[in-house]
């Protein structure tokens, strides 16, 4: 069996912390690791790492591919998206990839945010979904309901089937109250998990007959798909293949498939599950106080009660909050009811209106070879903390409108000005003229860490020619 985690998301529902470049998948929000970490760790019992496909934003590829490959991930079979085209496209076109390979593959589809506390259940239900799968049924796996939930999808069993599954009577939409209450009472309802297990075969073929636009452009789709090359070489799309992907109807697999097939079966799912869609959220997987708070960072919190308050490095003092959220990182701070959490979305769109940046970044930037923190920006100097892994380095690359210069504050460096290296250590440090062709390596077995200070009429990120990469981007 096959694994294939859809890797989206925008960086709206978890903002601050989450931005539309480091989206909450790639966020230590529940348990020891990110998101996708943790999803592709619940798995590995089934499902080994290099059995498991990773579909995502092109701008989110190098950063998946560095917190996977640790774990065993092959890069090569992540697959990485021009644009965001809803469920349908991603999952069409993954299993077009992985059918070349291994075309009688069966297939599970897992979102890359969701948070599963009981394995073995979730383990022993994955056997009985192959199963299931095999005898050529569309699986998807259907949440026993705990609550009257008027956030999810429902989906009502019908006759049943083999090992415990159910064949789908009908999908129902996001119901009112009152209607949620009185699937709750009666029995044969789920939440709609988006979890989903089926050969590829079976699949494509159902795609032919629903979704025959879709499957029309897949052949051109896998053609058009090469290797990026530098470190990770991950699977993406030559112009062709970009333009044809980006004409793509935005639909999701539920509504352009799921409720339309005859061979659609639900396997209730008896698990611990949360779609950990909103920060209250961690009030459900995450450990309370005394008072039911969720508090994590540097915080003191007198009075609080029922509330979320994430601190950041500066303190965060909160005085008698009752249902409140608070979220603190340097750049910004999120304060709002909890039943306005779902509504949070709302601000980032706001922002994006005002054409601010914050929507987007943060001031702290991953890199495929690291990180960078903007400490203090101005109109002609900008100063940064760069963090550069070990073993790893940056580009060789230019700057017209800046010189720089770098103060060693721990590990070894090698840095190279034009044509001449330097090994620096602490306390050294160097000066990168304006033009200058240059580049940082972490010549250590510890992270190499320096205060970049930038001088110039024109601090912009784009301010960069490459001419040699690592990581592909020259």
């Amino acid at each position: 069996m096959y694994a294939v985690i859809l890797a989206g998301g925008s960086g709206t529902r978890f903002w601050p912390k989450s931005r539309e470049q480091l989206p909450k998948q790639l966020l230590k929000i529940t348990g020891q690791g990110t998101m996708i970490q943790n999803t592709l760790d619940r798995m590995t019992p089934v499902i080994p790492p290099d059995n498991t496909w990773v579909i995502t934003n092109e701008n989110h590829a190098l950063e998946t591919c560095r917190q996977l490959k640790p774990m065993g991930f092959c890069p090569s079979r992540l697959i990485a998206e021009p644009v965001g085209r809803n469920t349908a496209a991603a999952i069409g076109y993954s299993a077009r990839i992985l059918s070349e390979s291994d075309p009688d593959a069966t297939m599970a589809v897992f979102p890359a945010d969701h948070a599963i506390t009981t394995l073995e259940a979730f383990c022993e239900l994955l056997q009985r979904a192959k199963t299931v799968a095999k005898k050529g049924h569309l699986v998807t796996l259907g949440i026993k309901p705990l609550a009257p939930e008027t956030g999810y999808g429902y989906i009502k069993q019908g006759q049943a089937l083999e090992d415990g599954a159910f064949k789908v009577d009908r999908f129902v939409e996001k119901p009112d109250q009152q209607t949620a209450e009185t699937y709750l009472k009666e029995s044969g309802y789920y939440w709609n998990s988006g979890m989903f297990v089926w050969k590829v075969s079976t699949l494509l073929n159902e795609i032919k007959i629903h979704l025959p636009e879709l499957h029309a452009q897949l052949d051109a789709l896998a053609t058009n798909t090469f290797e990026a090359k530098g470190k990770y070489p991950y699977r993406m799309l030559n112009e062709s293949g970009r333009n044809i992907f980006s004409s793509l109807k935005s639909i999701s697999i539920d509504y352009g498939l799921m409720e339309k097939s005859n061979n659609t079966a639900v396997l209730p799912a008896n698990i611990g599950w949360n779609d950990v869609g909103a920060w209250t959220a961690l009030a459900d997987v995450s450990v309370k106080d005394s008072r039911g708070n969720v508090i994590a960072g540097n915080v003191i919190a007198v009075d609080n009660s029922e509330s979320i308050i994430q601190g950041g490095n500066r303190l965060v003092a909160t005085l008698g909050l009752k249902n409140m959220i608070v979220v603190d990182t340097p750049d910004a701070l999120l304060v709002c009811p909890k039943d306005q959490a779902q509504d949070v979305k709302k601000i980032v769109e706001q922002i994006k209106l005002e054409k601010r940046p914050e929507a987007v970044t943060s001031m702290t930037e991953i890199r495929p070879w690291g990180s960078y923190t903007i400490l203090q920006k101005d109109a002609n100097y900008q100063v940064k903390r760069i963090e550069v892994l070990p073993g790893e380095l940056l580009s060789l690359q230019s700057h017209h409108h800046r010189s720089e210069h770098w103060t060693i504050i721990s590990g070894t460096a090698q840095a190279q000005v034009d044509e001449v290296s330097h090994n620096l250590t602490r306390n050294q440090s160097i000066e990168i003229p304006q033009g200058a062709k240059h580049r940082l390596v972490n010549s250590g077995e510890s992270p190499l860490i320096i205060i970049e200070v930038q001088l110039g009429d024109k601090l912009d990120e784009n301010d960069i020619t490459r001419y040699e990469d690592k990581y592909g981007r020259a």
